[in-house]
């Protein structure tokens, strides 16, 4: 049952807000508009053919009542004639509002109504505007709409029925709320449009059903799901719409730029979702809710990853006009800090233009006496320098001129940074030439200069090994790195979606960079910007900002790549489920596995059991093995 038609009368305004009646009236005239109309040009005789001039209620304030007493008795009287002529249920005047003899004459003359209240104008204004969008606010009904409580935003899921439904029903097993699917009645109220179940009153036992269509029996989802499955009403904060895939349509594949449909003139965001086979559609609405959650709160993770993208295509390009190597392998300064324990003591302004280039870290015992002929190549534009107490003693020893004469030759050289073994006392000397000659100077909490080169050469070696840089989603999955390849467009990311709501890891989307380390190891790492990640529809998204911490990884060793394929035929029901075999990367041999994708088939499970076989592979159990021995002795 629909709910019912709420009236409201002057007599309830009054007593709502317990106005004063100065002129009396009809205080049963029913309000029909859910609009004020503050008095104001009419005074000054201009008069504008407008319905809320006839059936809205007037507030009038200070201002207005000033601007009455200024005029003679005789102007006043024929504009509030002229004024209280006009058709209209009351005049309400403010705390404020000077009392004025000829309003209240007028009005009885005219039978007006005319309320005083205890507010100030702006206040009762506010009030009374609230009061009425919430009775009398605009309706209308969308039908053939499902409207669900996802993650506490109302979400309004339109489109192709079948996914509707199937969308539906698998976010309320993942414990989101139903609200209604037909007849839903949208109502403007002061805290936006609420969508509301217009037939769980009729059903038995208030019971909420999911309409199947004529040839299907309806679901009941209270008695299914039970009653916390379902909610009454939900303010509507987000539309999606669903489709089949169109090979030939662009779905939207940054985010950046919104799109919104009005409902009742209240701009609602709008997303719009293609499905296909493997596809998760529950997963990708989820992520998008969230998402929007975010960009509510000022986290537009799709406008920060464009910023941060044209950032780096600028730096590439002013290295490139500087005439550096773009192929060269290098680390920046500013990446360096970041991912080892140093300390800036100098220079942090030139963390961005200064590259290491070489693993080698150097003692500059030779440089500091002088003799710089021999290694003069390690100081120019290659390795880091490591300052122990051993070199500042030695430094103390040499004769001032010598000593000046052997710094300022050895700061000369271009070297991407020093780093100060220690809690050591730099001599002033030394740092007026560090920031004469604008050098980085970093401290290590280390002591000991062979701990501190052994520890920086293990970075340096696998940030500067060789890299190769693929196609794909690099995942952490029951601790193995799981490298996710197939064409474009066959679903990676909505599976490695997925896979992540299911408590596995993102290391990169879309392009993942591996370095081979100095013992063979491969390592796999984002290309440029980690955690995010793309849906076709969607945009880019912020993984670790969505979901956590936990949910990412910086960097994993590779130990599986599964290749995703699309099964032509329905036959895969009397095949292998996947092939396995190796693939190289680095010349590192890797497991491989291939899996098919077709209707019926959830991508994120299929690839979670590639990975537990092959976890029991690696504890010594062969699943093929044994059930070749269990076949053969089953025939004999």
């Amino acid at each position: 049952m629909l709910d019912e038609p709420k009236i409201v009368t002057l007599r309830d305004i009054i007593e709502h807000f317990n106005l004063e009646v100065l002129v009396d009236g009809d205080l049963d005239q029913r309000i029909y508009m859910n609009e004020i109309h503050r008095v104001g040009y009419e005074f000054t005789g201009f008069f504008v053919d407008k319905e809320e001039l006839k059936r809205s209620v007037h507030v009038m304030g200070h201002r207005e009542s000033e601007y009455l007493l200024r005029l003679s008795s005789e102007e006043r009287h024929k504009i509030l004639d002229r004024y209280f002529s006009h058709k209209f249920p009351a005049l309400i005047l403010s705390c404020k509002t000077k009392y004025i003899e000829s309003i209240l004459e007028r009005a009885k003359i005219y039978n007006k109504v005319v309320l005083r209240t205890k507010n100030r104008t702006t206040e009762f204004i506010r009030d009374f505007n609230n009061l009425l969008r919430n009775i009398l606010g605009r309706e209308t009904i969308i039908d053939d709409a499902i409207l669900l409580d996802i993650y506490g935003m109302g979400v309004l899921i339109r489109g192709e029925k079948d996914l509707k439904i199937g969308v539906t029903i698998e976010l309320i097993e993942r414990g989101h709320k139903f609200i209604s699917d037909k007849n839903i009645l949208v109502k403007e109220t002061d805290r936006g449009l609420i969508g509301i179940n217009t037939r769980a009153k009729v059903q038995p036992e208030r019971d909420y059903y999911l309409l199947m269509g004529e040839d299907q029996e309806d679901i009941n989802l209270t008695l299914n799901f039970g009653i916390i499955s379902n909610e009454m009403r939900k303010r509507i904060e987000l539309i999606i719409d669903l489709e089949y895939w169109d090979e030939k349509r662009f779905y939207d594949r940054l985010g950046v730029d919104e799109v919104f449909e009005y409902i009742l003139d209240h701009p609602i965001k709008k997303i719009t979702l293609p499905g296909r086979k493997g596809r998760n559609l529950a997963v990708v609405i989820e992520t998008a809710t969230i998402d929007s959650r975010l960009r509510l709160m000022g986290v537009n993770s799709a406008k920060y990853f464009m910023e941060e993208s044209q950032r780096i295509i600028k730096e590439k390009r002013e290295r490139k006009k500087r005439g550096e190597n773009m192929e060269e392998k290098k680390v920046s300064m500013e990446e360096f800090i970041k991912f080892n324990p140093l300390e800036i003591l100098y220079g942090e302004e030139y963390l961005k233009e200064n590259y290491i280039t070489s693993t080698s870290i150097t003692r500059p015992a030779m440089a500091l006496s002088g003799f710089f002929n021999l290694e003069e190549e390690i100081y120019e534009n290659k390795g880091l320098q490591l300052i122990t107490s051993v070199e500042l003693e030695y430094l103390k020893r040499l004769p001032q001129e010598k000593r000046d004469e052997n710094l300022k030759k050895y700061f000369s050289y271009n070297f991407p940074g020093i780093i100060i073994c220690g809690d050591l006392n730099i001599p002033e000397d030394f740092k007026e030439l560090v920031r004469e000659n604008k050098k980085i100077v970093l401290k290590s909490p280390e002591s000991n200069p062979s701990r501190i080169i052994a520890s920086l050469n293990t970075y340096l070696e696998q940030r500067l090994a060789d890299t190769l840089t693929v196609h794909g989603v690099f995942l952490e999955m029951y601790g193995f790195g799981i490298l996710l390849t197939g064409r474009s467009g066959i679903g990676k990311s909505e599976t490695a979606l997925e896979l992540i709501h299911r408590g596995h890891r993102l290391v990169a989307d879309d392009l993942v960079k591996f370095r081979k380390s100095a013992d063979g190891v491969v390592v796999g790492t984002a290309s440029k910007l980690p955690f995010f990640m793309e849906i076709r529809g969607l945009g880019i998204i912020d993984i670790k900002t969505l979901y956590g911490m936990s949910s990412v990884v910086l960097s994993k060793n590779i130990e599986a790549i599964i290749e995703i394929k699309e099964q032509e035929s329905d036959d895969y029901l009397t095949r292998v489920n996947y092939s396995t075999g190796k693939d190289k990367i680095l010349d590192k041999e890797v497991y491989k596995a291939e899996i098919y994708m077709s209707s019926g088939r959830n991508a994120a499970a299929m690839v979670e059991i590639v990975v537990m076989n092959l976890m029991a592979k690696k504890l010594g159990h062969n699943p093929e093995n044994s059930y070749e021995k269990l076949k053969k002795i089953l025939m004999k």
